[in-house]
């Protein structure tokens, strides 16, 4: 992992949670689960390395111990859903990105919450917060417990599961690859990340004799591929 930025993913909720009163067959917590490990891929193919705060999706984490998974991370990103009450409102439809009171992470936040907009097309426009408790420390103890690890952190909502067109867009797994690829792009972008290369390489012939194997390399060479070579197994 040496010299590679490192990103903590937390899939908020466990087990069968957060069901949505518009689509029911939707729970925040499948979401969450499904999208987190879409994201982890999408990274890693990027050139990141990724932690996850859950190696189980029916394992309950307390909130700080969660945030607290990103030591020596860049960035802690928890996934979610949002909702408003427990019933359904169709006019209630944004992104919105929850930033970490230190502020480091309130223009990734802005731009992720962007993406999400423009992927998910929502009915209005994203929102960034941030919200302190009496102590003058982040409310959200996933927040909290990143804070204390010295890690900066979002908690990025996909819009509300409260509203029909979002929560079934959510279910629909074409939508959610489209969505990490977008949101891995921003990351990229953002901590100036660049996909590794990949290279082909042909193999020409096998020998059991070396005299043969010489022949056939001198033969490529002269053919103008001058870093052709010989393998030994």
């Amino acid at each position: 992992m040496s010299g590679k930025k490192i990103i903590c993913l937390d899939a908020g909720h466990y087990g069968k949670q957060n069901r949505s009163p518009a689509v029911p067959e939707y729970y925040e917590s499948d979401f969450t689960w499904k999208f987190h490990l879409l994201l982890k891929a999408e990274l890693e193919s990027l050139g990141f390395a990724v932690r996850t705060t859950r190696a189980e999706k029916d394992k309950d984490v307390a909130l700080t111990e969660r945030g607290r998974a990103s030591r020596g991370c860049d960035l802690f990103l928890s996934i979610h859903s949002n909702a408003v009450d427990g019933s359904v409102h169709e006019n209630t439809d944004y992104p919105l990105a929850i930033v970490s009171l230190d502020g480091e992470s309130k223009e990734l936040g802005g731009l992720l919450a962007s993406a999400v907009k423009k992927t998910m097309q929502t009915a209005q426009g994203k929102q960034v917060w941030t919200k302190a408790n009496s102590r003058g420390t982040d409310w959200y103890g996933v927040l909290r417990g990143a804070a204390e690890v010295g890690t900066s952190g979002i908690i990025l909502e996909h819009s509300f599961h409260t509203c029909t067109r979002s929560a079934r867009w959510l279910m629909d797994d074409e939508n959610l690859v489209k969505l990490a690829q977008e949101e891995a792009r921003v990351l990229a972008g953002y901590f100036g990340v660049e996909k590794p290369e990949k290279y082909y390489r042909v193999q020409i012939g096998a020998y059991t004799g070396r005299e043969n194997a010489e022949k056939q390399l001198q033969k490529a060479r002269d053919a103008g591929f001058t870093d052709a070579f010989i393998q030994f197994d």
